[in-house]
């Protein structure tokens, strides 16, 4: 039987999660804090690295927002120094191509490309603000049980069932290790339903990111009867020091020999799956590809 869908929660209990953004640019810090308070957050802004490191000590975000290209320092440096002040601290980088790799070796927890559709943005801050809270009074399976969940496109696209699959490792891996694994599993859910039931091709997506099409496309593509009952499976289990996660879709598959054969952060590989690769020991698909399993190594867990 499949585990009972849990459902959503607020970021935080009786306050207002807070986002820092980070910007030289006013006009665009502005959107973006509009746009975050309209979904409940409280926002500072940072017009540059030395503001930032002040805004962070006082503010204390739970996420924060950082463009690369700041005016008076270099941003990964300034993540590095935002990483130091806590360890735990969840940044999301706003890059050009090419640095993603450097970006999260140097600390951050996600990042997303110019130019960015600004809903993206926002279901990011969101999803990592709840994923930082705790799961209140949820008891973690027993160790070696195996979770099952199957969901419509519509409630993979939530990703709200993350936080059961990840009860397990609660006790186990620090907040940053945490985070990176819901992050990665995250990923491969939207991939399931973007590329995989909705038959969304990874040209498609880029052209419609640059245009401001995409949440158009991804609604259309909902919309079409073909993928009105089309699913998402998703299996975990925790044993023998390692925690695995399948999920499979409804797509046609696509060739993933390439893209598996090479290093993580090569342009071979989307977004997604960049990061997942980065936050997991192995990634790999099925013969046809409609099925990656996730498995991230856990020293002294049984």
């Amino acid at each position: 039987m499949d585990t009972p869908l849990p459902g959503r929660s607020p970021a935080s209990a009786g306050r207002r999660p807070r986002v820092l953004v980070v910007d030289d640019e006013a006009a665009l810090r502005s959107l973006l804090r509009r746009a975050l308070e309209r979904e409940g957050f409280e926002v500072a802004e940072a017009a540059d690295a030395a503001e930032a490191l002040d805004r962070f000590r006082t503010f204390g975000p739970w996420v924060s927002v950082l463009d690369i290209g700041l005016p008076d320092r270099d941003g990964i440096s300034l993540l590095a120094d935002l990483r130091e002040l806590e360890p735990a601290a969840v940044v999301i980088v706003v890059t050009g191509r090419g640095d993603e790799e450097i970006a999260l070796r140097a600390g951050a927890a996600s990042f997303l490309h110019k130019p960015f559709v600004l809903a993206n943005l926002v279901q990011e801050v969101r999803q990592l603000a709840a994923w930082r809270s705790p799961s209140a009074g949820a008891a973690s399976p027993a160790a070696g049980a195996t979770l099952r969940f199957s969901l419509s496109n519509h409630e993979a696209r939530e990703r709200s069932v993350i936080g059961a699959l990840t009860l397990p490792l609660r006790d186990l891996l620090g907040e940053a290790g945490l985070l990176g694994v819901r992050i990665g599993v995250g990923e491969m859910i939207l991939n399931a339903v973007e590329h995989g039931n909705l038959g969304i091709s990874a040209v498609e997506k880029e052209e419609a990111l640059a245009d401001g099409r995409f949440t158009g496309l991804v609604a259309s593509r909902l919309a079409m009867p073909q993928n009105a009952g089309k699913r998402v499976w998703i299996e975990s289990r925790l044993s023998d020091g390692e925690f695995r996660v399948t999920v499979r879709d409804e797509g046609g598959g696509f060739d993933w020999r390439a893209l598996a054969a090479a290093e993580p952060g090569a342009n071979l590989a989307g977004r997604g799956v960049l990061l997942t690769r980065f936050h997991f020991d192995e990634v790999r698909w099925n013969e046809r590809g409609n099925e990656v399993t996730l498995v991230k190594r856990i020293p002294g867990a049984s």
